[in-house]
């Protein structure tokens, strides 16, 4: 499989011109009916394969970039003379070089490996996190966020990570380079665990995760069919029992297994609070919650907290649950304008209010950032950039620094031996 080396500077597909096929009718003022947007549906999901198809081009799906000896170094915390000494004393992977005394590259595998040689990351003791990233305002980049989380924690730490995607929408999804109205099955997201829920049997989420393009990282794919949770779950809460699995304990309970198996299970929600982002919540060891710094967002932050604050008391004074700890609840702010006093301002503000809940790290709103999510990428599928090297380490090392922020903070009982 040849490695897609096309940048966010690369052609999309070309839009339907008017009269094409691909093209809608135009209906006339008031007389837009079911079947029209039946259409519209199905001319749309059409319109978004053929896009997919024509980025991803050669192959129908999404291969991890080649990494740059001088990013294994940036990664690893060494120089260059450390690495031509480990490549002629040890067994760690040569990577390939184009011609003789020219650059040298490695596949993200490979990358691991060094990682885990010359970094060491600490051990996992007992059972990994579960992180939850979280906002009920859409357009903070939560997904975008969760995504990178996964991936530089399955790169840059050497961790084995578990994406979970519970937003019916499924941009997480698409951004592995699947389609989830047309390629994911019901079957294929948490459906199953809510189905034994509903039946009272047991489901072994073990059998869920399918491996992803990048390594070390698996995935809960979603689909539009998880919009079923929100009608199973109070359904079936309904008619529970005094002993009975308590419905936002749900997915909690079926994530015990796979922290035995994966050192981080990251989880994206929808911008809502739904059944789902409820046992998200519940399910987390620790909540980051993505905010930009506008005056509209900022004003939505009172809204997410009052409803955050009162989704825990309430689930703790109904019944007999112990009282809900996260090991951490932390702002990041993401999308940051440079040079607007008015974005310095709300982050002034922001920094004040939350004080050491909020990341020491800010993540800049760029052009690069924006087209990438055009091109179904993330920063870190990058392995060069036409607007230069530099360019792309200077977007790229606020990314690095959140997710070394992370891993230290959320792996921090590993390192003193304490089981989870």
């Amino acid at each position: 499989m040849t490695p897609d080396t096309r940048t966010p500077d690369s052609p999309v597909a070309e839009p339907p011109a008017k009269n094409s096929p691909d093209a809608l009718p135009i209906s006339a003022p008031g007389d837009t009916t079911a079947e029209d947007l039946l259409l519209l549906a199905n001319r749309s999901t059409l319109m978004l394969k053929k896009i997919r198809d024509e980025i991803l081009k050669p192959e129908p799906r999404k291969v991890p970039p080649l990494v740059s000896s001088t990013r294994v170094q940036e990664m690893c915390g060494i120089d260059r003379k450390r690495m031509a000494y480990a490549l002629n004393t040890t067994s760690l992977p040569q990577g390939t070089q184009g011609r003789p005394g020219g650059v040298r590259s490695f596949t993200v595998e490979e990358a691991v490996e060094w990682v885990r040689a010359e970094r060491k990351p600490t051990p996992r003791v007992g059972r990994g996190k579960v992180i939850t990233v979280a906002n009920f305002k859409g357009g903070v980049t939560k997904t975008t966020t969760s995504t990178l989380l996964a991936q530089g924690l399955a790169m840059r730490r050497a961790r084995r990570v578990c994406h979970i995607d519970l937003d019916p929408q499924g941009s997480a999804t698409t951004l592995y380079g699947y389609n989830p109205h047309a390629e994911i099955e019901e079957n294929d997201t948490i459906i199953p665990l809510i189905q034994a829920y509903v039946d009272g049997t047991q489901f072994d989420m073990r059998t869920l995760p399918v491996r992803s393009y990048w390594p070390n990282l698996d995935i809960i794919p979603a689909s539009p069919q998880l919009f079923n949770a929100e009608f199973m779950l109070p359904a079936r809460a309904n008619l529970a029992k005094e002993g009975d699995l308590r419905f936002e304990q749900v997915l909690h309970h079926g994530l015990e297994a796979l922290t035995e198996e994966y050192d981080y299970i990251i989880i994206d929600t929808a911008p809502t609070l739904s059944y789902l982002t409820i046992n998200a919540v519940f399910a987390a060891d620790g909540v980051i919650v993505p905010v930009v710094p506008d005056m509209l967002s900022f004003a939505s932050m009172v809204q997410f907290w009052h409803l955050f604050s009162d989704l825990i008391t309430g689930m703790e004074e109904f019944g007999d649950a112990e009282k809900k700890r996260f090991e951490f609840v932390d702002v990041l702010v993401t999308r940051v304008a440079p040079n607007k006093a008015a974005t310095r301002v709300l982050q002034q503000w922001i920094s004040n209010l939350y004080g050491s809940r909020v990341i020491p790290v800010e993540i800049p709103e760029t052009d690069l950032a924006r087209n990438t999510n055009l091109h179904f990428q993330t920063i870190y599928d990058l392995d060069k950039y036409e607007g230069g090297l530099e360019t792309l380490r200077r977007i790229r090392n606020p990314i690095d620094q959140f997710v070394d922020y992370v891993d230290e903070k959320a792996s921090a009982s590993w390192a003193t031996g304490v089981k989870a």
